[in-house]
């Protein structure tokens, strides 16, 4: 039979529809009241056409209304291009995706061969079809780039080798549009190596662990920090990187941070190749990967020992200061040099030679203080004699020339070439006394 009467074909799938658990020829011919050699025909018509399905159940031959999508409805619920091939290279399918991209019609593709199609899309298909093995018996995937539109496309191509149901071959073409893919991998490319030129680069350690701990990333500034070379270091996990004592402190940070908290400007103790202990200010973020999974963390850490020390040497020194301005003695600190300058000196030695600050007192040589220069450069020979003198008694000047006698015990301080590099005192103003009352050794 060549021609199906559609009437009679529309009765046999609403019948089939009606009866979800089938019906077998006889029943067809029953209800249709038709010859069962006709109704057979129009079944197997159907049956190859792929509209109605058939089971053996028995003797007796069961059919059901198709529960499969055609080929052709399948292809349009993908979002990639599909094209199907004969074995000569025609077009025999294509979704919607393909003609929308090419801005063709469908119909002007259909049939085509692929080398008669003068597009940049097709044209890198046919060449990747070229460079095919004939060989090759299952799919093969291969990238192609092209340019539609005047912008670099970036497309998967996977070519499936597929069989017709008349027991010929062709091939289909699926493929998948990976710009945006290749566009952001390309962003993450660049940027790593910005990144790592950054990280390389920076004065600062900056050290990359795992979840577990361990260090996978090391660069120079943490080489100069701790002292461990790269491939020294890489592999150990960080509580290598701290004293015994501070090893459970740093576990509750880093479980923080593998828990998703940023922990910034934490002072820790950390201990050098050597097992010298320096203080460090650190800062650890977690590492984020797909679906916001913390995937590891980088510490950025800074030695602070100096600044730590010169932070204690000032609270020492305000406390220092405090103290000695509320002596009765001049205190001073002054350079060894034969003119010498006043660095630092208290209350009660501007009141004893006549300043009102210090700032006035640095300002004049400190053997323009002195009566008699001379004076100053003995004092001078016999500190690096015997670096300490006691109750030496000079003759200054005061800021408005009037003379003081004070006494003065000073120490000095001699650097690695043993030159004389400053001079810690004591003054006391003995003017109102005599010398032999008392009793003070003079030197004029």
């Amino acid at each position: 039979m060549s021609v199906l009467d559609q009437e009679k074909v529309d009765r046999i799938k609403r019948l089939l529809k009606w009866h979800q658990r089938g019906m077998t020829i006889s029943d067809l011919a029953s209800e249709m009241k038709i010859n069962r050699n006709l109704v057979a025909k129009y079944l197997d018509m159907l049956l190859i056409s792929g509209q109605v399905e058939m089971q053996i159940v028995g003797a007796a031959k069961v059919f059901f209304l198709s529960r499969r999508v055609p080929v052709s409805a399948l292809l349009e619920f993908s979002s990639h291009l599909v094209i199907v091939l004969d074995s000569d290279g025609r077009i025999l399918q294509i979704n919607e995706q393909v003609p929308l991209m090419l801005e063709k019609t469908k119909d002007s593709l259909i049939g085509k061969n692929l080398r008669d199609l003068d597009d940049p899309f097709i044209g890198a298909l046919q060449a990747s079809l070229n460079v095919r093995n004939p060989q090759a018996k299952g799919e093969s995937v291969a990238d192609i780039d092209c340019i539609i539109r005047g912008e670099q496309r970036h497309f998967r191509v996977k070519q499936v080798p597929t069989a017709f149901e008349d027991g010929s071959d062709g091939l289909t073409f699926i493929a998948e549009d990976i710009t945006t893919r290749k566009r952001y991998e390309e962003m993450l490319r660049i940027s790593e190596a910005r990144y790592r030129g950054l990280v390389q680069s920076s004065g600062e350690a900056i050290i990359g662990s795992d979840p577990a701990g361990k260090i996978v990333s090391w660069n120079p500034a943490a080489e100069r920090l701790c002292g461990y070379k790269e491939d020294e270091i890489v592999g150990t996990t960080m509580d290598a990187l701290v004293p015994a004592e501070c090893k459970e402190n740093l576990s509750g940070i880093l479980k923080q941070v593998h828990g998703g908290e940023s922990i910034r400007r934490k002072e820790i103790k950390m201990v050098r190749k050597g097992g010298a202990v320096l203080d460090a200010l650190i800062t650890i973020s977690p590492i984020l990967g797909e679906h916001g999974a913390v995937t590891g963390a980088s510490s950025i850490a800074r030695d602070i020992t100096g600044e730590k020390m010169e932070q204690y040497l000032r609270e020492h020194e305000d406390q220092y200061r405090t103290l000695v301005e509320d002596l009765n003695v001049g205190i001073y600190r002054s350079t060894g040099d034969p003119r010498g300058r006043f660095v630092w000196g208290n209350t009660a030695l501007l009141n004893i030679l006549g300043y009102t600050t210090i700032s006035d007192l640095q300002d004049i040589p400190v053997i323009d203080v002195f009566s008699d220069p001379a004076a100053r450069l003995e004092l001078l020979e016999e500190l690096r004699n015997k670096q300490f003198v006691k109750n030496r008694v000079l003759h200054l000047k005061r800021h408005d020339g009037s003379p003081v006698s004070v006494s003065v015990t000073a120490l000095a301080e001699f650097d690695e070439k043993r030159q004389l590099v400053f001079i810690n005192g004591i003054v006391q103003d003995i003017t109102h006394f005599t010398n032999t009352e008392a009793g003070y050794p003079e030197h004029s």
